[in-house]
């Protein structure tokens, strides 16, 4: 008989597991994400030795698969780390195992996540702290989408004018869903690490890892998985570019950037409405904007997925014991303190532990 689980390293997972795990994500339409895709699993693992993917089972069946890094000290993190924006088990609803048993399926001592299902039992138990990920959801179609957007604020009619505005002014839109230029590429990368610049983080993809994953997401192109470098042209000028990923049904919202020259247009904002066109066109049910509060996920979400963060961890373990510690402080810290007091004792944890981080 088989062993209840095994752990494997993402380029083993033979073609029957890639086919399992696609079935096992059809069973629930939150991990229709391409973050939980088997394509983004294989990409990173191609530049992140430490990756490995836990395979559950009961008997013969496959019951869940679950990708984490392994860290020194026995510690998991979430896929991708710092640059993953959904986590979890590939599993069905009825089939999760309990913490537990996850983390001695996957041989660790505890796991750090920020970005996991809260409807997925045992990320909910672990938490500390909620959020959400904004989404726009089309599974009704982009006008009910449009319907209920415009219900809520005039932003969608701002938007709309700004497009005729920039069309008028500075010539013919043109939006390429997926654009394989070098150019487009060189012109996103300089965008972004200068906006970034601005706001103190500097080194946007320094670390080879990082930047070598990029450019393999950028490269894939599969029916269920691929990166999307979507950019937006008026006449002959680039004015807006986004890199995201993209599964058979969800499109993800990951690094938005644009000319900030033409910061009055709001050129990122209508690119990102030719997005939501496209994606409702080709028959995808989301785009989804990753977690976080600015405010045009505000105004042009129509639903949002909870989320939550914290570990799970084993006593016993050194790395558990500390996450467990960690954890009873900030539960504390959000009973006394108010939000604002409570967050930053959530990221000195984070920053003391690495937690979450490769």
């Amino acid at each position: 008989m088989p062993e209840p689980f095994e752990t494997l390293p993402a380029d083993a997972l033979s073609p029957d597991l890639v086919a399992r795990w696609h079935a096992l994500q059809a069973q629930s339409p939150a991990l229709a994400n391409p973050f939980f895709s088997p394509g983004f699993t294989q990409a990173v693992g191609r530049h992140r030795p430490d990756l490995r993917v836990a395979v559950l089972r009961d008997g013969n069946t496959v019951t869940g698969l679950f990708p984490f890094h392994r860290k020194p000290g026995g510690c998991g993190a979430p896929v991708g780390g710092q640059i993953s924006d959904y986590q979890g088990v590939i599993a069905a609803p009825d089939s999760l195992p309990d913490a537990g048993d996850l983390l001695v399926a996957a041989g660790l001592g505890a796991y750090d996540f920020n970005h996991a299902l809260a409807e997925q039992a045992p990320f909910a138990a672990g938490a500390f702290w909620h959020s959400a990920s904004p989404r726009a959801d089309l599974s009704d179609g982009i006008e009910a989408w449009r319907g209920e957007v415009r219900a809520r604020s005039s932003a969608l009619k701002t938007l709309e004018r700004k497009r005729r505005k920039l069309t008028r002014e500075l010539g013919e839109l043109r939006f390429l869903a997926h654009d394989p230029s070098a150019a487009a590429w060189q012109s996103f990368l300089d965008w972004k690490a200068r906006s970034l610049g601005k706001q103190g983080v500097r080194g946007f993809l320094a670390e080879p890892w990082l930047a070598g994953l990029i450019d393999d997401l950028r490269a894939t192109q599969e029916p269920e998985f691929g990166g999307y470098l979507s950019t937006l042209y008026a006449g002959d000028r680039l004015v807006a570019v986004h890199f995201g990923l993209r599964s058979a049904r969800v499109w993800h919202w990951w690094f938005p950037t644009y000319d900030e020259e033409l910061g009055s247009y709001s050129p990122g904002l209508i690119l990102m409405l030719l997005c939501i066109e496209e994606a409702a066109a080709t028959g995808m049910i989301e785009l989804d904007f990753g977690r976080g509060t600015q405010r045009y996920k505000r105004e042009f979400s129509n639903r949002s997925r909870p989320l939550c963060e914290g570990s799970l961890e084993r006593w016993t373990r050194p790395c558990g014991t500390l996450r467990g510690l960690r954890k009873f402080g900030q539960g504390a810290a959000n009973r006394l303190l108010p939000r604002k007091g409570a967050d930053f004792t959530r990221r000195a944890g984070t920053k003391l532990l690495r937690a979450g981080l490769i």
